[in-house]
């Protein structure tokens, strides 16, 4: 049985929708991670060497911390206006319904395009938070065995 194009393009922008609060899911943990691992990195900035600062071994922390702020930070587009809109002095009239199935699908289509840009730019920000995350802790761990004798 063939599926309507509205219910598809509307179970698609769910599933984009899920996977977006999911990606938010996994920032707030890694936020959360990182402001545990940075307590004892920075207790134990004496077994750094004397040529690193601390403003070099904070570098890669604030780095990710950054990437997961981006990650996390709302986006309202502005393609798509006529149909995502979001305004603080919203009125009724904003919000009518068309009852035309073609302008009905070009604006699921266009919401899907909308969120999948924002769901690509979440996951790549939160890829190079979790690689620069988990080689700055293993960086530091190996500092600090090493040199901390």
């Amino acid at each position: 049985m063939a599926q309507e194009p509205a219910d598809f393009f509307r179970g698609l922008s769910a599933a984009f929708t899920d996977a977006i609060r999911a990606s938010d899911f996994k920032a707030n943990i890694v936020i959360f991670f990182l402001s545990i691992v940075m307590g004892p990195v920075m207790g134990s900035r004496d077994k750094f060497p004397h040529f690193l600062p601390v403003p070099v071994v904070l570098a890669p922390f604030l780095a990710v911390f950054l990437c997961l702020f981006v990650a996390l930070m709302p986006r309202y587009p502005r393609r798509g206006r006529a149909n995502f809109l979001v305004s603080r002095i919203a009125a009724p009239r904003d919000f009518q319904f068309v009852d035309n199935a073609d302008v009905e699908v070009e604006q699921l289509r266009l919401r899907c395009a909308i969120l999948s840009h924002i769901l690509f730019w979440k996951t790549t920000c939160l890829r190079a938070a979790f690689v620069v995350c988990i080689a700055s802790v293993a960086l530091a761990a190996l500092m600090i065995v090493y040199y901390g004798r």
